[in-house]
């Protein structure tokens, strides 16, 4: 049974009957309210410090710094630091005209990027530059396109570049604490077992920006194993080819040999409604949209069937609420083993 806390009233009420109780009729006379409030006040802080202490011991109540202890201890590579975004920039200037590596290129906003090699323009006086944000972060993405300067001039070279095609991309902000403990906690439900399916789940999952996973026996026959993976705090939160292939390099110096491994995005599938609501108003509507967005990010795992009373429950649930239609779907919405429920918006009828 739980031990009982006492509170400071309740001991400084034990302290005053112990020193009245057992005292001497001189002893009666002192300051013994003054006596008991200091002691029962440093009993106070001691109760309280072992309760805190009793906190560290697991990770769902421990505080920052002791999950990120448990982190580095349970966790292969601890909290997931953060990442930079990499990709290419396009250059001109004259003819055979060298970019060396470690020169700086920022944009309007001052987000600076720095050359990872050197490289020589063609003779028609245009090249390629690969670059890597210098602050970790996804703050470091760009879109194709986007102007960028360099912070110095290079001889012979334009001081305006663009980025190249495909964009820069693959930057991470360092993992948060909420994320984290999630993680830890997870690692107490699951004993790696040498490649099973949540071994897989663990090691996709220990990649930075990697936030959810999921592992598919036998997903193209016997021997095979498919891996999805997202990245819920991108933009997009469905992987391209490079962090696919980030993933799939990483898992694959991890998991034993055997199974044959794909590594794959999910499928988006939007989920789309047609609601009659009661009353109609824009309040209702939004408080709506919220309540539906919210019941696919609990229920929304990869190849699950979406039940159309949760969907009724979910509208019901709504404040403001007091009756509805739900037009479509129809029935509950069966998903394929690959594919992802999103949100993809309500008609209103």
């Amino acid at each position: 049974m739980p031990f009982d806390i006492p509170t400071l009233p309740t001991l400084i009420q034990r302290a005053v009957s112990d020193l009245a109780g057992s005292a001497s009729d001189v002893m009666r006379r002192t300051d013994a309210q003054v006596l008991a409030r200091v002691h029962s006040g440093a009993a106070h802080i001691a109760y309280g410090y072992q309760q805190w202490a009793s906190k560290q011991l697991l990770p769902d109540e421990c505080d920052e710094d002791m999950l990120i202890r448990q982190a580095n201890l349970r966790l292969s590579g601890g909290r997931k630091a953060a990442v930079s975004s990499t990709g290419n920039v396009d250059v001109t200037g004259q003819a055979n005209a060298p970019v060396d590596a470690g020169e700086l290129l920022q944009t309007t906003d001052l987000i600076q990027y720095e050359t990872t090699a050197a490289v020589v323009l063609d003779s028609a006086g245009t090249g390629t530059v690969p670059v890597k944000a210098v602050v970790a972060g996804k703050a470091g993405d760009l879109d194709a396109g986007t102007a960028l300067t360099f912070v110095s001039p290079v001889d012979n070279v334009s001081s305006d570049a663009a980025v190249s095609t495909g964009g820069i991309t693959g930057g991470s902000d360092i993992e948060t604490i909420d994320q984290l403990r999630t993680r830890v906690k997870a690692s107490y439900k699951r004993t790696p077992m040498g490649g099973n399916a949540d071994d897989y789940v663990d090691w996709a999952t220990e990649v930075a920006g990697v936030t959810r996973a999921w592992a598919k026996r036998r997903y193209l026959g016997a021997g095979t194993v498919g891996l999805f993976f997202v990245r819920d705090d991108d933009d997009d939160p469905f992987p391209g080819d490079a962090e696919i292939a980030t993933v799939k390099e990483y898992v694959e110096s991890k998991r034993p040999l055997g199974a044959e491994l794909y590594v794959m995005s999910p499928v988006d599938k939007p989920l789309q409604f047609k609601i009659k609501l009661s009353p109609d108003t824009a309040a209702t509507r939004a408080a709506t949209i919220v309540s539906l967005k919210n019941l696919i990010a609990s229920e929304g795992d990869l190849g699950v069937t979406v039940i159309k009373s949760h969907i009724d429950e979910a509208i019901s649930e709504t404040a403001g609420e007091n009756d509805h239609l739900l037009v479509e779907p129809t029935e509950d919405v069966v998903l394929a083993v690959n594919e992802l429920p999103t949100f993809g918006g309500v008609e209103w009828q």
